[in-house]
């Protein structure tokens, strides 16, 4: 009798299989998943067609496991195309401002080119008539100007900008071409692309900064 229950007392000492630790990784794993899947199906059928039950599916999760997660379905997607951009084109650290920004571009240039790419630029570039969409634009480009700021930072402490050098409009003027030739002109994205731009954008700013 005593031997049961000492087995007894020790079997409840053991650790739950649910801890912590076991809840955190599935929670990494179900948010993989789901973002995931919201990048496959806003690729294949863009943002108004896809649905939260769609996407639930695809991820192998409850629908409500998105509501309680996210909330509505721009706020999962903006999740996943910050996710996705940060992945795609992470924050550069070469040493230099001036292939900080090359990295940025060519990054930018490759990812708009894939079928995920085209289906985020519709979303980040339009002005949209949902305003959850263009919530989710607006949250988009502070992310990434944010990004932009860090890089900027580093080069005003190197010395190579001064302290006053605005660093979203430096982003705007460099990602700007990169915009109109996706969404307006038609022209190429070829690979000397980010290198022209470079070279117009820093001729300006040391321009500037000798005058």
């Amino acid at each position: 009798m005593k031997k049961r229950r000492d087995e007894s007392s020790a079997r409840e000492k053991l650790p739950s299989p649910r801890s912590g630790a076991t809840l955190g990784k599935r929670g990494n794993g179900v948010r993989a998943a789901v973002l995931a899947a919201t990048l496959d199906l806003l690729s294949q059928r863009g943002y108004e067609a896809m649905t939260t039950k769609e996407i639930a599916s695809v991820a192998g999760v409850n629908e409500v496991t998105l509501f309680r997660r996210w909330g509505t379905k721009a706020a999962l997607v903006a999740e996943a195309l910050q996710d996705y951009s940060a992945s795609e084109t992470p924050t550069p650290d070469t040493g230099t401002l001036q292939t900080d920004v090359l990295e940025v571009l060519r990054g930018i240039i490759t990812r708009i080119q894939t079928p995920i790419g085209k289906a985020i630029d519709q979303i980040i570039v339009a002005h949209h008539t949902q305003p959850e969409l263009e919530e989710v634009r607006r949250a988009y480009w502070r992310i990434e100007f944010s990004r932009a700021d860090t890089i900027i930072r580093r080069a005003k402490d190197r010395g190579e900008l001064p302290e006053e050098a605005d660093a979203q409009f430096l982003m705007e003027a460099a990602i700007g071409p990169i915009m109109v030739r996706a969404n307006a002109t038609g022209q190429p994205l070829d690979d000397q692309l980010p290198e022209r731009i470079v070279m117009l954008l820093f001729y300006g700013v040391k321009n500037k900064e000798m005058q």
